[in-house]
């Protein structure tokens, strides 16, 4: 069977992850059902590298192709932008070796995670917004506590089912962009739920509940981390790696949120109209609006 490597884009938002799933809308799901009318081939297979969650972005997830015959890739590559919903896009197909497979081939893995520390009117799908302060500086030092060969049990999420879970971190770093903060981890590979309890737990050390020296507690075992994870809206797999491939990732940059242009003219409090003088009675102090 010819065997094709498939790069895809997609939105997790309003997918119930990566991989197929009773009478759930999944990203495996609607491209197999695509290729398979496209092909008319009711027996062809698509393995994905990494199996998001529901929520969870693809800047450039891959997959191993399996089908009965070849096939024209520039036809089937219009079919795929003329047919596929909006929040799912096909970047490239090209020819593999027969045994190539997406997930078990694979030698690194690459996340990203986005922050917004101010409400944002695009951010909802792609960021969480934190609105605590956070120490950046404090973060990073944490960051790097977990780069290295570790035990990641404590960050796997409860039923994670790898035979180990010891894990190499090639790399993990954080970068700011005015209110938004980026973190990049760089893997051999991850376990379920890993990444958000990483970024979970470097929130904490950020809002300062928990300190960069407790990372090697929590990876030996002898410290439980921090419970929460992060959400799935800020979460992208940004690139999967193969042997003999450069580790080639773009420069750091939001994604899906505008980065906030400086304010020109007067400040917000100088904008604002001066309060009504009060009639007839003292006013005790003003009702905070609740913006959501």
């Amino acid at each position: 069977m010819p065997v094709y490597r498939v790069t895809i884009e997609y939105d997790g938002s309003k997918f119930s992850g990566w991989q197929t799933q009773l009478r759930q809308r999944t990203v495996q799901g609607v491209l197999v059902e695509t290729l398979r009318q496209e092909l008319e081939d009711s027996r062809l297979t698509l393995q994905g590298a990494g199996r998001t969650d529901a929520g969870v972005h693809a800047l450039a997830q891959v997959a191993s192709l399996r089908c009965a015959r070849t096939f024209s890739i520039d036809r089937v590559m219009d079919h795929l932008s003329r047919s596929l919903p909006s929040d799912l896009a096909v970047l490239d197909i090209r020819p593999a070796a027969d045994s190539f497979h997406a997930r078990h081939d694979a030698v690194a893995r690459c996340y990203r995670y986005q922050l917004i520390r101010r409400r944002s009117a695009f951010g909802k799908r792609s960021t969480w917004w934190f609105r605590d302060n956070l120490d950046v500086e404090r973060m990073r030092s944490a960051a790097a506590r977990f780069v290295g060969r570790h035990d990641f049990a404590a960050f796997a999420r409860s039923g994670h089912t790898a035979p180990s879970t010891v894990v190499v971190v090639e790399d993990c770093r954080l970068w700011e962009f005015g209110e938004l903060v980026l973190i990049r981890i760089l893997a051999s590979h991850f376990l379920w739920g890993q990444v958000r309890r990483m970024v979970g737990a470097l929130v904490a050390v950020g809002c300062g509940a928990a300190d960069p020296e407790d990372v090697p507690g929590w990876l030996a075992g002898s410290v439980s981390p921090p419970e929460q994870a992060a959400p799935a809206s800020g979460l992208f797999l940004e690139a999967v790696f193969y042997n003999g491939e450069p580790r080639d990732l773009p420069p750091p940059a939001p994604v899906g949120v505008p980065l906030q242009p400086r304010l020109i003219g007067p400040s917000a409090d100088s904008r604002r109209p001066a309060d009504p003088p009060a009639r007839g009675r003292k006013t005790h102090g003003r009702r905070r609006r609740n913006d959501g």
